[in-house]
């Protein structure tokens, strides 16, 4: 279309629309003017239509359009307010049906929403005046259907200008009521601050009863003080429903005690008891658990002449079963019965649930059979409830059978998800849902949060989504639950970016709830994701909330895990902004952690940071610290002082005392004695452990381990066998025989049966003393004391005469081994072979060899080096060659000392090259390697292996000798030298007494053949050693 005909077909609409009539005018759509009005009131003056002008009026009042000097003049002209006055009864009339009409609707009918749309319809017509009577109907209505948004609807029209109806008692106590009811008692209490503070109303009992239970649901208890003060100045009387009230809600936050002094409160001030009030108090017994303190209060009831009513037996019967006494609950049911009282639904619900509870589904269904018989219909509200028992019990195929048949709402498919979801049926979960599609239950958001927990065990996502999202189409806003659920389902099956999506979408909302935020930290802890789960923590702080204990010691366990205990440190430093509670709380749990998992150091920096910081250790962190002490006695030494306990917790603490005991051992056995023998630790019964002997023992301080024990010897610890060995061993490696025989002494005091092991420490200890007679003396006796002699002992036997050159005894012992079915090993061997080896016996030690190989016996590479050693020591290089090839071949190397023999005695003749291949293979053997790296050169560019490879290279033989004889005594000290001699024979006699209690008696006659065999062979040094034995014995 051109400009042209577009002006045209303007022009053509504007003379048009000035031929229509008026009427057609408004038809056509376009927008009337002001004259346009103007002509029509013109013509309806004309017309005398004056009841027409009157509901025009009205339309351009509602339309807020102002009239012009004509219009304005046609409404003030009197035959047009003749008109009016005429109409007044008319109005009326039309004023009593419409309030007839809404009251009819909200009262008769039940149907206010109804009555709502025709006073909506009427409102807006001048003239029509709804009485305060309808709305207030209204509001009643509304009130007791929870439909508080039409409430302020209902409130809002009566406070408009055209009406401006006051707020009287009626509409304030049942706006407060309602909110109250929907548990939004915060918006009760708002309505009611605001009509208070406009004034014009004097608030009555009722009133100020509704706003009571109000404060009472937000806590506000000292809000009711001041309402009780309001009620008193205005000169108005308590009454018994508002006591009952007070009671009710003081019984309902658990108060009870708060509860029986306003119901005294109300006895002291001569208000009488009602039905009512005394169910109250019944009723909150019951809940407590006091059913019998409540039978109480029914017996004084009837005493009084107050006859209880339905409802009071009922609660009685409710307490009944709550506490398993069903059999009680079913005899006060018979004498509701024998009194003639009508039982209803809510009895027997009461009575089956009592029931569901123990399981007794017999007498449940007797029950139901039972309210059939008397005519008593079961609604869907006991059907839920024997479905809620039998999915509790495990039963939820039972409980959907049942479904079948009813019309269930959302409690019945609420109830069959949860049980599913506890037994994970993912079939009866799918069943359940299809059913609850088909039945198009309105869902609410309780059920919306139930169904998206029971896709996440199926593991419908998608629905889960659906659901989700679709709340807002149902008018259903997602709570706290739906986003906890939501997280935590997401956050199980690992999907941790949907969880946070949906975490950012719950932190954009009004809703505060810890649970979301405990959800989203454990998921990320799980994760390993714990740089985000501290900035959520973090928040979570910022925000206001209180912290949840758990989560903030799984925060803690993880950081540990994945950080280690400087994580832990890290964390502590970032909180220092929280506060004080809420930072003394997670420090001490971190240092709880630290010592639990034994972390000293870290434990350690922690506590003497919050000490400087003068932060508060509870009783669990001195706890967990005294135990870390305990465990690590260094840590009290370096780093905590013991004054610090001794002052915060006191010497009494057994602990404490335990920790002072540990470290006085440590540092001065005396002190340590003299503290065990005050009365504190004695009253404790105080005692040191056996670690700390085989401490001191380790740190080469036998002989304070030695006066602890003996010094302690009322208050010695539990100690066995191996213990006293331990000590025993020790005293004997150090020399200190007769201490270790006081040992065993008083092992032996204490009904300890000494074993082998011990006797071979005390054998091999007299041994290494050259105390070879007692030695034998003491093994010797073994058997009469039912102590049979080890390998070990054997071992230390043969090499010890092995070592003094009396190999012919060695021998002997030996045989006497074997006839013993005892097995030699390589050791024993070793022994004879390096004494024959000594004595330059080279046939004796290739004998010996022979015997190894017929025998099965594998050499170790100290066979190899004392043949070897052999060898060149009688000058046969051909032959310690030979044996080295063989046995290198066989995977017998000899140790570092066999290969020095061998390089040494073949660089002696000459022979370099193989000596030198010989280096080689030495500097390629691992385990000397090894060893050679242990000797500090002062050099750390340098090392002996490498500087003897580069000797070895360079072909200086000679020099690397020199450089092994100079370690070799270092690795290897020399021991003493023995002296080519004769074989010798030391007899087979018993040297050593029966008993080894006497082992320092002398007895002339045991030493005397040995002394005259010494003396005639010309051995001057032995045969001094055995006179000293005949003069008295040192064991000391």
């Amino acid at each position: 279309m051109t400009l042209s005909k577009l002006l045209t077909s303007k022009r053509s609409s504007s003379s048009r629309r000035h031929h229509l009539p008026l009427t057609s005018l408004f038809k056509t759509g376009f927008n009337p003017t002001v004259k346009d009005y103007t002509d029509f009131l013109l013509h309806l003056f004309n017309l005398q239509k004056f009841r027409f002008i009157t509901h025009f009026k009205s339309q351009l009042n509602s339309n807020l359009i102002e009239g012009d000097r004509i219009s304005n003049s046609i409404f003030k002209h009197p035959h047009f307010n003749q008109h009016i006055h005429e109409e007044a009864p008319t109005f009326l009339l039309q004023n009593r049906i419409l309030d007839a009409l809404i009251q009819g609707f909200c009262i008769k009918e039940k149907d206010p929403e109804r009555g709502f749309l025709i006073l909506q319809h009427y409102f807006k017509i001048d003239g029509i005046c709804p009485s305060s009577f309808s709305f207030c109907t209204l509001i009643r209505s509304f009130c007791r259907q929870g439909k508080m948004d039409r409430v302020i609807e209902v409130v809002e029209m009566m406070n408009d200008e055209k009406l401006k109806y006051p707020f009287d008692n009626f509409v304030i106590s049942s706006v407060v009521h309602g909110f109250v009811s929907i548990g939004r008692p915060e918006l009760g209490v708002g309505f009611y601050e605001k009509c208070a503070n406009c004034g014009g109303v004097e608030m009555n009992v009722v009133t100020y009863t509704c706003v009571l239970s109000a404060y009472c649901r937000l806590k506000r208890f000292e809000k009711v003080y001041d309402l009780g003060y309001k009620i008193d100045k205005a000169g108005l009387s308590f009454d018994v429903v508002f006591y009952g009230c007070l009671v009710h809600e003081y019984f309902k936050v658990g108060s009870m005690v708060s509860a029986l002094e306003k119901d005294k409160e109300m006895v002291e001030k001569k208000i009488e008891r009602d039905t009512v009030s005394y169910t109250i108090l019944i009723n909150g017994f019951s809940k407590e658990g006091l059913v019998e303190k409540g039978v109480g209060f029914l017996y004084k009831m009837k005493k009084e002449g107050i006859k209880p009513n339905l409802i009071t037996y009922t609660t009685i019967m409710l307490g009944f079963c709550k506490k398993g006494k069903l059999e009680e609950a079913l005899n006060l049911f018979k004498i509701v019965e024998d009194l003639g009282m009508k039982v209803d639904e809510f009895v027997y619900a009461t009575l089956i649930d009592g029931f569901c509870r123990t399981c007794d589904f017999d007498n449940v269904f007797r029950l139901l059979d039972e309210m059939n018989k008397k005519g008593v219909h079961p609604t869907i509200v006991t059907y839920n409830t024997i479905i809620n028992g039998l999915c509790k019990s495990g039963r939820t195929g039972e409980a959907y059978e049942i479904s079948r048949n009813l019309n269930g709402d959302a409690i019945t498919y609420t109830t069959l998800l949860h049980g599913y979801i506890k037994e994970k049926d993912s079939t009866g979960l799918l069943t359940t849902k299809k059913r609850l599609e088909e039945a198009e239950i309105h869902m609410d958001a309780i059920m919306c949060n139930v169904l998206i927990k029971a896709l996440f065990t199926v593991g419908l996502f998608e629905d889960i989504d659906v659901i989700y999202k679709g709340m807002a189409e149902m008018g259903l806003a997602a709570n706290h639950v739906t986003y906890c659920t939501l997280i935590d389902g997401y956050c199980k099956f690992g999907r941790i970016e949907d969880a946070l999506e949906i975490f950012d979408e719950f932190r954009m909302t009004s809703v505060d709830s810890v649970a979301c935020y405990n959800c989203i930290i454990n998921g990320l802890c799980k994760r390993n994701m714990i740089d985000i789960a501290i900035q959520v923590f973090l928040e979570l702080n910022e925000r206001g909330m209180p912290l949840d204990p758990g989560i903030c010691q799984l925060l803690l366990q993880s950081i540990l895990r994945t950080m280690g205990p400087t994580g832990i440190l890290d964390f502590i430093s970032k909180i220092g902004n929280l506060g004080q509670e809420v930072f003394h709380i997670i420090c001490n749990d971190a240092l709880c952690f630290l010592c639990d998992e034994g972390f000293s150091e870290s434990a350690s920096d922690l506590y003497t940071s919050l000490r400087k910081n003068g932060s508060v250790l509870n009783i669990m962190s001195y706890n967990s610290l005294l135990d870390l002490l305990l465990k690590d006695q260094n840590l009290c030494l370096t780093r905590i002082s013991l004054s610090d306990f001794v002052k915060e917790i006191g010497i009494f603490e057994p602990r404490v005392s335990k920790i002072i005991l540990n470290h006085l051992c440590m540092k001065d056995v005396q002190l340590a004695i003299k503290f065990l023998e005050s009365r504190n630790a004695k009253t404790q019964n105080l005692t040191f452990s056996v670690s700390f002997l085989v401490k001191l023992i380790k740190n080469g301080r036998t002989l304070d381990a030695f006066k602890l024990l003996m010094g302690s010897k009322e208050r010695l610890p539990f100690m066995d066998v191996v213990d006293y060995t331990i000590v025993v061993d020790g005293l004997c490696k150090e020399g200190h025989i007769g201490k270790a025989l006081e040992v065993c002494t008083l092992a032996k005091s204490y009904g300890i049966t000494l074993n082998i092991v011990t006797y071979n420490s005390l054998i091999n200890g007299l041994c290494h003393q050259g105390c070879f007679v007692e030695a034998f003396r003491l093994f010797d006796s073994l058997e009469k004391i039912n102590v049979i002699p080890s390998e070990i002992t054997y071992s230390i036997l043969i090499d010890s005469l092995s070592k003094e050159g009396y190999l012919l005894d060695a021998k002997k012992f030996l045989d006497r081994m074997v006839l013993k079915n005892l097995k030699p090993n390589i050791r024993v061997y070793n022994s004879l072979i390096n004494g024959y080896s000594k004595l330059g016996s080279l046939p004796e030690v290739l004998k010996i060899v022979d015997d190894l190989d017929r025998k099965g016996i594998k050499p170790d590479e100290c066979t190899v080096s004392v043949v070897v050693n052999s060898f060149c020591t009688s000058g046969n290089m051909e032959g310690a060659l030979g044996y080295y090839f063989d046995s290198k071949l066989n995977g017998f190397l000899p140790d570092l000392l066999g290969f020095f023999y061998l390089i040494r005695g073949l660089c002696s003749k000459g022979r370099m090259e193989e000596s030198r291949s010989v280096l080689r293979d030495m500097l390629q053997t691992e385990k000397i390697v090894d060893l050679l790296k242990k000797i500090d050169t002062k050099d750390e560019t340098e090392s002996v292996d490498h500087f003897l490879v580069s000797l070895c290279d360079q072909g200086s033989i000679r020099e690397a000798i020199m450089i092994l004889d100079e370690i070799v005594p270092i690795l290897f000290p020399v021991a003493k030298k023995v002296v080519k001699r004769e074989l010798r024979d030391v007899g087979s006699e018993p040297l050593i007494s029966n008993h080894e209690d006497d082992l320092a008696h002398d007895d002339f006659d045991a030493y005397y053949s040995l002394l005259e065999s010494l003396c005639s062979r010309g051995d001057l040094k032995k045969a001094n050693k055995v006179a000293k034995l005949l003069t008295g014995f040192d064991g000391g």
